[in-house]
Order: C-alpha cells, then structure tokens, then sequence
C-alpha cells in the first residue's frame, strides 16, 4: 500500500499518465478509515503494483462523469478489468414501488464474494466536525449512511433477490473509502476524528484565507484543479509563496470557492506534491447548522 507523504523519489511519480496514476493511488493509497466494516487493509485487495504501475505505457479513460466520486469508481473498475477480476458494478435493487440504490461493485475471489462500497471523500476538520468544501457533506452522515443503509443493502430481501437473479450469493459487505482529511492550520479549530478514521489517513491542511499570509509555508507552490485532487500530483511548474498570495487576494475578490494548492518538492520526475492545502473562503462554514 502507497502512504503519504510520498518520497518525492517514489516509483509512483514516474508513472507518465495522469490517468493511470490516478487508478493507482485510487486502489493502492491510503484509506481514510479502519474499522470492522472497513479495514484498512482488506484481505480481498490483492493488486499487484507491477501490473497497475506498468499494464499500459498510457490509457485515458472515457469518464461518464466529471464527479470525482463516480470517477474514482470507474477507475476501480479500469483497474478490476486489468487484473482480470470476477466484478459486477452498479446493481440495482428495487422495491415495489422504487429504486432502494444500487451496489457499488459486486467482486468474486476463488470461494469468497464481496459486496464493496467506494467512495472518494474530501473532508476539512472544524472542531468536532469533518465537513465537506461545499457544506454539504460531513464525514459522520457518510459514515452513518455506508454502514446502516448502502452496506445493509445487499442483506435485506431486495437485495438478495437481485444477487440471485444476477448470479451472486451472499457476498460480505465491505467499505473502502479513499480521498484526504484535511486538519486545520489555526489550533482553535482542532478536534477529534471519528473512531472509524485510520491514523494512517491521506492528511492535508487548511486555513481561511485571512489567515494564509501567516499560516502558509513558504513552499513552492502550484495550484491544482478539482479533476486533479485524485491523487499527489507533479507539478509542470511551481510559484513562491508571494505570488500564491496575490494569486488568493485575486481569487476571493471574487470567488467564494475553494483553492486547492500543494507544497512541491523537486525529485527526479521534476516537482511533484509533498502537502496539500485548502484554503478557504474567510466565511467557511457560515450557515453551519
């Protein structure tokens, strides 16, 4: 399994795709949680790096969506089809009346069958509470909502119904969840993680922009784009830490988004991420209930 911070020598930066990296980190980074319903590391993830790192000199994905979340799911599925895998994605299960959701990815090793939930999360710690950039997400509801309703879904008789039909027999329900936490700058912010959380989690940090012209390391810096948040990233080019300033001052006059920037380091593969930051507008997370 990859960690982070990677050694900006790491292998994983000399993988050329972005796209390829990107299934990579997906399937082999680090998972943001580690408990009964979701181990850190699952016995049915058996990836071979060798495969995923060097299966195709280049492959670029026809992506349905431009969410991450669907995307990463796909690239689980990219990566599935490379190392010839037994899966299923996206099984529906209906009621009588409705759609009750579907299964993420149905997966079938030897004697033993899964049923897996993936997501690809984003979270900023504000006290007691991991929130979502757009504040509409909170890592306790997504919680909550993978083990009592998406996981409960292929044990409940809709469920095991549409297995049947399609072929699959009671196969254990398993999450993974990938993506990074991103613990705040300023101390009075700082609370606790839910006890699901790895120790070992993707960690990132954040800070108001008020606050960047003192809380921000010196850098360098390159700022990246939502599509590029997947996994650490090289850097065609970096900026000192006063031009990402003026860069933020320009930003929020008349923005009130996100921006997404990363602390470079030089390697053999030129300058690829070392940390990772939001800084956020200075009203985050006004309207919090």
């Amino acid at each position: 399994m990859l960690t982070s911070p990677l050694n900006p020598e790491h292998p994983f930066f000399a993988i050329e795709c972005k796209a390829q990296r990107d299934m990579v980190w997906s399937v082999l980074g680090p998972s943001m949680l580690d408990c009964s319903w979701a181990p850190q590391h699952p016995s049915w993830l058996q990836a071979d790096w060798q495969l995923l790192s060097h299966a195709e000199a280049e492959f670029t994905p026809e992506f349905s969506s431009t969410r991450l979340g669907l995307m990463f799911e796909q690239l689980w599925q990219r990566a599935l089809s490379l190392t010839g895998s037994d899966w299923l994605a996206n099984l529906q299960i209906s009621g009588p009346e409705r759609t009750l959701g579907e299964l993420d990815l149905l997966l079938r090793q030897a004697d033993k069958e899964w049923h897996l939930e993936l997501a690809l999360k984003f979270y900023l710690g504000h006290r007691n509470e991991w929130i979502g950039p757009n504040r509409r997400d909170r890592l306790t509801d997504k919680l909550a909502h993978t083990h009592s309703h998406q996981l409960a879904l292929s044990q409940q008789p809709e469920g095991k119904k549409a297995l049947e039909l399609a072929g699959w027999h009671a196969p254990e329900p398993q999450a993974l969840m990938r993506g990074c936490l991103f613990h705040p700058a300023k101390p009075e912010f700082n609370g606790s993680l839910p006890e699901e959380v790895s120790a070992s989690h993707w960690r990132g940090r954040w800070c108001h922009y008020q606050d960047a012209a003192e809380l921000l390391p010196e850098g360098p810096w390159y700022v990246i784009s939502k599509p590029d948040w997947i996994s650490p990233v090289r850097c065609p080019l970096t900026v000192e830490r006063a031009e990402l300033i003026r860069y933020l001052t320009a930003h929020f006059e008349y923005l009130t988004v996100a921006v997404c920037a990363v602390v470079a380091v030089e390697g053999q593969q030129g300058w690829v991420e070392q940390q990772r930051w939001l800084i956020m507008p200075d009203n985050w997370p006004q309207g919090l209930d």
